[in-house]
């Protein structure tokens, strides 16, 4: 389906649900489908951005000490 003149395409509704699904699943409970959904864009997309930035830095403090190069 192209895109419409009013209301957003099938892929542009997906995109948001996917957005609206890793705020609340992986976000442990700091925001409801409701809160997100009437959410403005930007404040949406911040909020992602931050979460990706915080889960990337857990997943580093998680990698074994092995990784990192020993200085003998």
């Amino acid at each position: 389906m192209g895109p419409t003149f009013f209301g957003l395409t099938s892929e542009d509704k997906l995109e948001i649900h996917k957005v609206i699904f890793g705020l609340t699943y992986y976000g442990n409970g700091g925001f409801t489908f409701e809160q997100i959904y009437s959410m403005p864009v930007y404040l949406r997309n911040f909020y992602l951005k931050q979460l990706e930035t915080v889960k990337r830095k857990e997943a580093e403090m998680m990698k074994p000490k092995s990784d990192k190069p020993s200085k003998r």
